[in-house]
C-alpha cells in the first residue's frame, strides 16, 4: 500500500542517491520500499534532473514524490553561495570557516573551496529539513557533499558501501572515501567479502555491518522449468554491465564451445555500458550472429522466466583495491525465478550461492569451465527441480526485502533516535 507522501520539512531520513529513478537500481526502489512499508518519514536526494528509463514500481508507489533535485553544477553553488553571502554574511562566513576547517585533510586551493562550497550549497539547500535525523548516503562521490548538512543538523550518517568502481569509470578520491569512512556511524555493506575490502580501504572495523541488498519476492514469480527437449535451443541468459570485469567475453567464448560441440544454444546479454561493441565484434568474430543478442534499458524479469540457466562470469583482480563482484543481486533475481545460476568463485558471490546445491561455482576467466558447468547441468535433468526449489529457499530465507527491510529499518531508527538525543 502506498504510503502518505512525505513533505520535505517532515522527512527525518535523508537518502542520497546520485541516480534515481534508474532501471539499473532495481535495488534502490526496493530500499525505499521498506521505508515506506516500516513507515520511516525519508526523502531522496539525488543529481538526476530528467531520469531515463525506470521500473513502473517507482511510479506505482509514488516514489518519485520524494525525490530532491540537488543540482551540483558550478552556476547553481556560486549562485546559491553569493546570495547567503549577501543576505546572512556573519552566518555565511562563520560556516565557511568551519567547513574549510572540517575538509582540510582534502588538501588546499581551488579543489578544497569547490569542495567547501558545494557543502555549503547543499547545507543552505536542504537546510529546511527541520526533522532530519540520520543521512543514508548510497554513494561516495556525489554523497560527499552532504557532510556539512549531516554536521550541522545533528544527523548521523550511515554509508553503504557498494564496492569499488570498475575500470574505466571515474574512481573516488581516495581522501574523500576516508572522510565518508570516518564521519559515518555506520558502514553497510552486503557481504564479508566488501567487509573485508571496505577494512582495507580504511574503514574500521567496528562501524562495519553486513546487511544484503534484498529483494522484493513478490516482484520474482516462482517457475520452475525443464531443460530443452532433445534439440530444442537452451536459452541462456547474463545480466550485467557490459564491462570486461563482468566477464561476459568469455561467455561468448563458451557458447561457441557449446555450439561446437553439438548444444543448440542461444545467449542473450542485459545491460549497460562501454564494451558492448567490442562484445559485438568479438560475437561477430566467433560467428555467432543470430545465437547472440545484446539489449539495454529493458528489464531482464521477463527473460528470467524465459532461459534456461543464468550465468554470472565476473572476474577476479586479487587486489582489495580494485572493483571485484560484492554481491551480484542478479544471482538472487535468477534464484527467486527459478532459474539455476552458474557463477564464478570471486569475490562475494560464494557467500551468496550454495555450489552444487542451488547453484554451479567455476573459476573465473575460463570458458572452459563455464561450458562444462553448462553440459553437466543438461546431463543432470533429474536434478533440476531440486536444484531451483533450493534456490528459491536461499533467497527467502537470507535476501528477501522484507527480513532485510525490518534489519534496515532498526538501524535507521537507531540512528535516528542517536540523532535526536544529540539534539536533546
Amino acid at each position: 500500500m502506498k504510503a502518505a507522501k512525505t513533505s520535505i520539512q517532515d522527512a527525518e531520513v535523508l537518502v542520497v542517491a546520485p541516480r534515481f529513478p534508474s532501471i539499473n537500481q532495481p535495488w534502490m526502489d526496493t530500499y525505499l520500499e521498506q521505508l515506506q512499508r516500516h513507515g520511516i518519514r525519508f526523502c531522496v536526494a539525488t543529481g538526476i534532473e530528467t531520469p531515463g528509463n525506470y521500473h513502473d514500481k517507482v511510479d506505482r508507489l509514488g516514489l518519485r514524490e520524494y525525490v530532491v533535485d540537488v543540482e551540483l553544477g558550478t552556476r547553481a553553488v556560486l549562485s546559491s553561495c553569493l546570495r547567503h553571502l549577501v543576505c546572512h554574511p556573519i552566518e555565511f562566513l562563520r560556516r565557511l570557516g568551519t567547513t574549510w576547517h572540517d575538509l582540510a585533510s582534502l588538501g588546499s586551493g581551488k579543489q578544497r573551496l569547490a569542495l567547501v562550497l558545494r557543502n555549503l550549497h547543499v547545507l543552505f539547500f536542504l537546510q529546511k529539513l527541520s526533522e532530519l535525523r540520520a543521512v543514508h548516503l548510497h554513494a561516495t562521490g556525489f554523497g560527499f557533499h552532504f557532510l556539512s548538512l549531516a554536521a550541522e543538523k545533528g544527523a548521523p550518517l550511515v554509508l553503504t558501501f557498494h564496492g569499488l568502481m570498475p575500470r574505466g569509470v571515474p574512481q573516488v578520491d581516495p581522501r574523500r572515501r576516508q572522510a565518508l569512512f570516518d564521519a559515518a556511524a555506520v558502514v553497510l555493506v552486503n557481504t564479508h567479502y566488501a567487509a573485508q575490502q571496505a577494512e582495507a580501504l580504511g574503514c574500521s572495523r567496528a562501524k562495519l555491518l553486513v546487511l544484503p541488498q534484498g529483494l522484493p519476492l513478490e516482484d520474482f514469480a516462482f517457475v520452475p522449468r525443464s531443460p530443452p527437449a532433445p534439440g530444442g535451443v537452451l536459452e541462456l541468459l547474463t545480466v550485467g554491465r557490459f564491462h570486461r570485469d563482468k566477464g561476459q567475453g568469455y561467455c561468448l567464448l563458451a557458447l561457441r564451445r557449446l555450439l561446437d560441440e553439438g548444444i543448440n544454444a542461444r545467449w542473450t546479454f542485459v545491460g549497460v555500458g562501454p564494451d558492448r561493441a567490442f562484445l559485438e565484434r568479438l560475437a561477430d568474430r566467433l560467428g555467432l550472429q543470430g545465437r547472440v543478442r545484446f539489449l539495454e534499458g529493458v528489464s531482464p524479469l521477463p527473460l528470467y522466466h524465459q532461459c534456461h540457466l543464468f550465468v554470472l562470469a565476473s572476474v577476479d583482480h586479487f587486489d582489495m583495491e580494485q572493483h571485484v563482484e560484492t554481491q551480484g543481486v542478479v544471482l538472487q533475481e535468477a534464484q527467486a525465478c527459478g532459474c539455476i545460476p552458474i557463477a564464478t568463485a570471486v569475490g562475494g558471490i560464494p557467500e551468496c550461492i550454495n555450489d552444487g546445491l542451488d547453484g554451479v561455482l567455476v573459476k573465473d576467466r575460463s570458458h572452459r569451465a563455464i561450458a562444462k558447468a553448462i553440459k553437466t547441468l543438461l546431463e543432470r535433468p533429474g536434478e533440476w527441480r531440486a536444484f531451483q526449489c533450493r534456490g528459491r529457499e536461499n533467497v527467502e530465507q537470507h535476501f528477501s526485502s522484507e527480513v532485510i527491510g525490518t534489519r534496515m529499518a532498526g538501524i535507521l531508527r537507531e540512528l535516528a533516535d542517536q540523532g535526536r538525543a544529540t539534539k536533546a
